[in-house]
């Protein structure tokens, strides 16, 4: 119950007793350990391992928790019931946070840009960047200020917190830094050991280019214009065809296989279920997603539920609808989906938002069709926002950041949970970084929100 990955064993030292939401990931493709420099002779030998980690950040208990909060999934046992109706605590969460700020996230990360360098292979570099833009900008996104600029120094001095903001716009400069590494054609060539793409720099430069667009959009509803004209500019060079969406690796070894596939099938598999605003929402729809892949194939389109029938918030009905064999499973149903993190689709629907908020709904239907049509559904005639918010909830299953989407145009309308007045709107910060860091206020002296997220949705 309480295992880690065994290439991370600096990591493993730190968080293996913490959380059952440790779970393991190596194998043969997954099996290196990144900490001991003396075995990391190259930056692929570092990702390997990094990359694991980083699955588990974007595929563990954060997402979970996210996906029952926005009503996406449904807590139907024992913790995660009380999960479903908001009741959780500051220890819950500590090993993404662990692998976000030290071994398999920024620690890590550093350490193979740094050998990269030495090594003059700037593509490994520029890889480095952009994982570390995702991995930080996913943690900005759920907890707000992070220790970040100061994450890594060793002069005995607390790492004091940034501002949300501040850290946004240092992941854009690092992001601009790693698409120009990852486009310089010189070095070593990134091949198998880069899980992700292959060694495709195109479409790595392309998720990078969408995750700028991303943390742009994520500050909107503070700097207005600006940051939407400047998300819809980062997007049109983004992640151009689901050919090139970002999508974790996974294997069918029973240590490599998909993190949403060994928790609901191996560990915990009467704890999680799917919500019924959600499957009521896509069915009242039409949307063929709910329960049939699209023809194209592609992960972000997956089927998402085996019935029709979803778990209210609170209501813990066991018997409602399990995750798609083929959501969690794979093509054959084995386990080794490819998590899908950064995509067309997404790109697709920022394009769409910033547009509409601009006054552009030419362009904001030419997107939000491009999307519809992609999933087998006709194209509509009009577009709205709440139409096109409506899609990015429901095209983000699983996804963290459809928490910052959602936060910011409050559609659909959630009900809270019973006996609940609001939904969260961001996770305390773990225990093990507040008994570690006096910079870290207690829970009750922690901000209800954001500073991305200034208002409450109603």
């Amino acid at each position: 119950m309480h295992r880690t990955f065994r290439g991370l064993l600096g990591a493993a030292a730190s968080f293996a007793l913490i959380s059952c939401n440790s779970f393991e990931l190596s194998g043969a493709k997954l099996d290196e350990d990144p900490n001991i420099q003396t075995q990391a002779l190259s930056p692929g030998q570092y990702f390997v391992a990094i990359h694991s980690a980083q699955a588990l950040v974007q595929e563990g208990n954060v997402a979970r928790t996210v996906c029952m909060w926005m009503q996406q999934c449904a807590g139907t046992d024992r913790q995660y019931n009380s999960y479903d109706i908001y009741s959780v605590s500051e220890d819950d969460n500590s090993p993404e946070w662990g692998f976000i700020f030290a071994r398999g996230g920024i620690k890590d990360l550093r350490l193979m840009a740094e050998l990269a360098t030495k090594q003059a292979s700037p593509r490994w570099v520029g890889i480095s960047k952009i994982m570390e833009a995702l991995s930080v900008g996913t943690a900005a996104g759920v907890w707000g200020d992070l220790p970040y600029s100061a994450a890594l120094k060793n002069d005995g001095t607390p790492p004091v917190l940034d501002k949300q903001f501040a850290v946004y716009d240092a992941l854009q400069t690092l992001l601009s830094a790693g698409i120009t590494s990852a486009g310089t054609a010189t070095g070593a060539a990134p091949g198998a050991q880069d899980l992700i793409y292959s060694g495709d720099m195109t479409a790595w430069r392309q998720a990078a280019w969408t995750l700028k667009a991303r943390y742009h959009l994520a500050t909107a509803e503070v700097r207005g214009a600006t940051a939407y004209a400047a998300a819809n500019a980062a997007a049109k060079q983004g992640i151009s065809t689901p050919a090139n969406d970002f999508t974790f690796y996974h294997g069918t070894a029973g240590s490599e296989l998909n993190i949403w596939y060994q928790f609901m099938l191996i560990e915990r598999d009467s704890y999680l279920r799917g919500s019924a605003t959600l499957i009521d929402t896509m069915s009242n729809r039409g949307d063929p997603r709910v329960l049939d892949d699209c023809a194209s194939g592609e992960e972000w389109c997956a089927a998402y539920f085996d019935s029709d029938v979803g778990s209210a918030p609170g209501e813990g009905n066991q018997s409602a609808a399990f995750l798609s064999a083929s959501r969690y499973g794979g093509p054959n149903y084995d386990g080794d989906f490819r998590q899908p993190v950064v995509t067309w689709a997404e790109t697709q629907l920022i394009i769409a938002e910033t547009a509409f908020r601009a006054g552009n709904t030419a362009e904001a239907l030419t997107a939000l069709n491009a999307v519809r049509t992609a999933t087998g559904r006709l194209p509509v005639a009009t577009v709205t926002l709440r139409e096109i918010a409506v899609e990015q909830w429901i095209t983000m299953f699983q996804n963290i950041e459809v928490w910052n989407y959602w936060k910011r145009n409050c559609e659909p309308r959630l009900t809270p949970a019973p006996g609940r007045t609001a939904i969260p709107s961001r996770l305390l910060y773990p225990l093990v970084e507040r008994n570690a860091n006096p910079n870290i206020p207690e829970p009750s002296a922690q901000p209800a929100r954001n500073q991305n997220d200034p208002n409450a949705c109603p």
